[in-house]
């Protein structure tokens, strides 16, 4: 199963969709896929679509899902790396109107230089992505909090 987030974030946010709804109509995606669709409007016969779920049932999802593909949102990422997830990422662009700004882009950057994930760019094809994370074994995620700590008892150690 897929897991697709497309966040909470009171906008629109149809690209990712278009792309999932299209490689399953051609029959060249055969999975159950589900997605947190927010305040997107989705019209699909291929996804199962769900706007807003309790947090239970989406930690459920989170867990049961093969693939997380979500847009470029911190809390989303952070919880499927946790999960130790294969996760596909799409920043929110402010030029569609999809955000604000391009805050997003930033956060892909970073996830993707720390090896948590492969990154969804306007230039790649979803079919190529998709082949591609068969083979990526994300990054085990590394607490900053722990790298804190450890900074913190060497400096009280010195003193």
């Amino acid at each position: 199963m897929i897991l697709v987030l497309l966040g909470t974030f009171p906008i629109q946010f149809k690209r990712p969709l278009v792309e999932l709804d299209r490689l399953c109509k051609e029959g060249l995606l055969n999975e159950e896929i589900i997605v947190q669709s927010g305040h997107t409007e989705v019209d699909s016969n291929y996804l199962t679509v769900k706007p807003f779920m309790s947090a239970d049932d989406l930690l459920g999802l989170y867990k049961k899902a093969r693939l997380i593909i979500t847009h470029a949102g911190s809390g989303s990422i952070l919880k499927a790396v946790k999960l130790g997830k294969k996760v596909i990422a799409i920043p929110r662009l402010a030029k569609y109107g999809e955000h604000v700004d391009d805050h997003q882009l930033e956060i892909l950057r970073e996830f993707e230089r720390l090896g948590y994930l492969i990154a969804w760019r306007e230039e790649d094809s979803l079919i190529d992505l998709l082949n591609r994370v068969e083979d990526f074994e994300p990054a085990p995620y590394v607490s900053q909090k722990q790298q804190i700590i450890d900074f913190l008892e060497d400096y009280i150690s010195q003193l």
